[in-house]
């Protein structure tokens, strides 16, 4: 009998001290966020892009912070501050071909935001890139004005 219990209490300590555990932020999509994804990722089908286009967390996490910082003034609304950001997330999980678009808007329709964001010059361009990574980060600020983050790569598979 103690050797079962010798044997259980050293299967548990293996399986518990083998369990990875992510310590990496938890990332949460807002529903507005995963909207505007399935807009652009429509966009692109309806204009003959049927190659992988997937929402990819890590870049997630950088384009809410990003928007964040929009949201509250810590940046301008530009592209001109995501350069920390294009680095974290190469560092994690490489990739080329960056592409943004950032976008302050008071809509929260993601067809309206789509139409505001191809309204920006060469955006057309750049949401038909060969990318197979995208993010969508939104924050609003205390007036209601939202902010939108739209960063783009390729990661090869």
């Amino acid at each position: 009998m103690k050797i079962k219990r010798w044997l259980v209490f050293i299967t548990v300590s293996i399986i518990l001290v083998s369990c990875d555990k992510n310590s990496g932020p938890f990332v949460q999509v807002k529903g507005i966020e995963n909207l505007i994804y399935l807009s652009i990722k429509a966009y692109r089908t309806d204009n003959g892009l049927d190659g992988p286009f997937v929402h990819q967390p890590i870049m997630i996490n950088e384009a809410q912070i990003y928007s964040y910082k929009m949201a509250n003034g810590v940046e301008p609304v530009g592209t001109q501050g995501l350069t920390e950001h294009w680095n974290t997330i190469h560092e994690k999980i490489g990739g080329y071909n960056d592409q943004a678009i950032v976008l302050s808007t008071n809509t929260n329709d993601e067809d309206e935001i789509l139409s505001q964001l191809l309204k920006i010059p060469d955006a057309d361009s750049i949401l038909l890139k060969d990318v197979t990574q995208c993010a969508v980060g939104v924050e609003a600020d205390t007036a209601g004005i939202n902010y939108v983050t739209i960063i783009m790569m390729k990661v090869d598979s």
